[in-house]
């Protein structure tokens, strides 16, 4: 938008006038008579603040028109394709707004009593300064409400909605820009964008830009975390996109040595060495110490226990021979019953030695001779340490499936009447490590330095 500033010109105008005599033919012959007859058409363009050193005026626009015609009653002006305007005087004031120097023509008509009419065109240039306004917009405020959100699910109900909306003082226009894509325009600064690129909860960077009316603009940018799934949301979640420790409302650590009961040769820290957020996912890295290693092993135990479900894990396993990596669980019991008689759901187990398989398990005490008892199936993956893949537990009342990439290959009979006192009727909590030797590590490669398991995200559905 140009605002005019209108300024005092001093009544001193240099004319630039034409002075035309008439030659020209006329609209009209005329009545023939000689008394009447239209003739002598002047037209005078006075262009404002026009001299020797600004021929094409002091930069304002304003041009003055004057004319006038023997036995003329009335005049028309019309400035390039606009429309003529007339009246009796003979003068008019234009104000030309396009900036710099621009050549114009002026289309004069001169009219008798009798509607007949000559006319005259003119040719001119007039200078329009730059309009040195400057509105900068201000106290740019931007509020996002993510669809769904509340105190149990700050990211949303998993329906990627955001709506925005932004205000700015002297603000007639908004651009969003989502994560360094194209920008979108919100006149009234209100914007809806659905986040789904990536399944999960993951940040994403706003840029919000507000313009004025003589276009300059302020701009603020935020980071927003969204959830977005494409079936129904789960019911818990870590999607990792917070780098740095793991989220203390979610896990808490086993720490320390002695084995862990399979002769595994890893002490336990939660050491940032050991463990931590990065660039999305969780890193769990066994590392050698010496003649010695250290790991970390994560658990939801006292934070996060569920009863039936489906889990969904997506993990990178490592490839190095003696790490022995596993996504499982255990019975919330455990504490007070110990092992097995706290049921193990073992989602996910690579063995030290053939990094081409993964194992599904089942742990539990057997009532009938006070043994432990188990129940376990392998599936080939052959590249289970160089992709990620979606590790998978269906749980019931009656049964528990375990999968890989949505392929089912283990099944058992998990109800109370197949297993008497079974454990897989109460609430387990989730456990996430890498252990180094022991029952499934085996031995551990000499030159060993370290390596790790990533995941993704740990989902559950219900």
């Amino acid at each position: 938008m140009r605002l005019f500033k209108l300024k005092a010109y001093s009544i001193l105008f240099i004319t630039v006038s034409l002075l035309i005599l008439w030659s020209c033919s006329s609209d009209s012959s005329g009545d023939g008579s000689g008394g009447n007859t239209l003739s002598n058409l002047v037209v005078t363009i006075d262009i404002v603040g026009a001299d020797a050193t600004n021929p094409n005026g002091d930069g304002s626009g304003v041009v003055n028109v004057s004319a006038t015609a023997t036995n003329a009653v009335n005049y028309g002006f019309k400035f390039g394709s606009g429309a003529e305007v007339q009246n009796t005087s003979g003068t008019i004031q234009h104000i030309f707004t396009d900036e710099g120097t621009n050549t114009y023509i002026v289309t004069v008509k001169a009219y008798s009593s009798s509607g007949e009419s000559i006319s005259e065109v003119e040719s001119f240039s007039v200078y329009v300064e730059e309009d040195t306004t400057v509105i900068v917009p201000s106290n740019l405020v931007v509020t996002a409400t993510i669809e769904g959100a509340d105190t149990n699910n700050p990211y949303g109900d998993g329906s990627g909605v955001v709506n925005f909306n932004a205000q700015a003082t002297d603000a007639v226009s908004y651009g969003y820009i989502i994560d360094g894509g194209n920008e979108v325009q919100s006149v009234d600064g209100t914007y809806q964008f659905t986040f789904n690129s990536v399944e999960g909860i993951d940040n994403y960077e706003v840029t919000v830009v507000a313009y004025s009316s003589t276009n300059n603009t302020i701009d603020t940018s935020e980071t927003l975390a969204v959830s977005y799934y494409v079936g129904d949301p789960p019911v818990w979640a870590d999607e990792f996109f917070q780098d740095g420790a793991p989220n203390s409302e979610n896990w808490t650590y086993d720490l320390g040595a002695g084995g862990w009961g399979n002769n595994e040769e890893q002490t336990y820290t939660d050491n940032s060495t050991n463990v931590k957020v990065e660039d999305g996912r969780l890193k769990i890295i066994a590392k050698a110490n010496g003649s010695s290693y250290t790991s970390s092993r994560l658990k939801s135990i006292g934070l996060f226990e569920f009863k039936y479900g489906r889990v969904d894990v997506r993990a990178k396993l490592p490839s190095s021979q003696g790490t022995w990596p596993a996504i499982w669980m255990m019975g919330t019991n455990f504490p007070s019953v110990g092992w097995p008689r706290c049921g193990e759901i073992d989602i996910m187990e690579q063995t030290g030695w053939d990094k081409s398989k993964v194992l599904g398990t089942c742990h539990w005490f057997n009532t009938s001779d006070s043994s432990h008892a188990s129940y376990g199936l392998e599936t080939n993956v052959t590249n289970a340490s160089s992709e990620f893949h979606v590790y998978s537990l269906e749980w019931d009342a009656s049964s528990i499936r375990i999968f890989v990439d949505d392929v089912q290959y283990f099944v058992m009979n998990s109800s109370s009447s197949a297993i008497p006192s079974s454990p897989f009727q109460d609430d387990f909590f989730m456990i996430l490590n890498v252990a180094m030797g022991g029952t499934l590590g085996g031995t551990i490669d000499p030159s060993f330095t370290e390596d790790s398991m990533e995941i993704d995200y740990v989902r559950l559905y219900q």
